[in-house]
């Protein structure tokens, strides 16, 4: 529902539907909404996120149990106050062979990329040496022996950098 633009969560509700419960995370990904004017024009705001807004008590479910507490506790202090707890211990994530970690045990680090370039593909965009980096570090960690290959997933928020 946190992704969902507020007209088409309405469509049942004007249909008569006698409850109503919208499941999502407001600190997350908003809805897509591709026209300016209804952007201007505010809607492109979720209903579970105008409700949120306006007082309407949510329910945030509070242990995560999918990544390093590393990772959790940027978004935890980042998007939700902190009020994240982990239900995983650093021990059973450890970090994958074959990357040289700038703080060991973590699995966690940031390249900044002196040079690179974005490409706006349409409303995508793409970054070749970002891509090649991933590319280059995925080989370095298949090497190592650990993982194979059906063990790493690669996630982008851009369709043009995936191609």
């Amino acid at each position: 529902a946190s992704q969902a633009h507020e007209l088409s969560t309405l469509v049942p509700i004007i249909h008569g539907a006698q409850q109503l419960v919208l499941v999502g995370d407001h600190c997350q990904l908003p809805p897509t909404i591709s026209c300016d004017a209804a952007k201007q024009d505010g809607l492109d705001v979720s209903l579970y996120d105008r409700l949120v807004q306006c007082g309407v008590p949510s329910f945030i479910l509070d242990t995560q149990y999918r990544m390093h507490p590393k990772i959790a506790e940027f978004a935890s202090d980042a998007f939700y106050g902190g009020k994240v707890k982990n239900g995983v211990e650093a021990w059973s994530r450890p970090p994958p062979r074959g990357i040289d970690w700038p703080v060991e045990g973590t699995g966690v680090m940031f390249i900044n990329l002196v040079g690179s370039q974005e490409h706006s593909d349409g409303v995508s965009k793409s970054n070749e040496r970002e891509a090649d980096l991933v590319s280059r570090l995925v080989q370095d960690v298949l090497d190592a022996g650990e993982l194979t290959i059906d063990d790493i997933g690669i996630i982008s928020p851009y369709s043009a950098q995936v191609r």
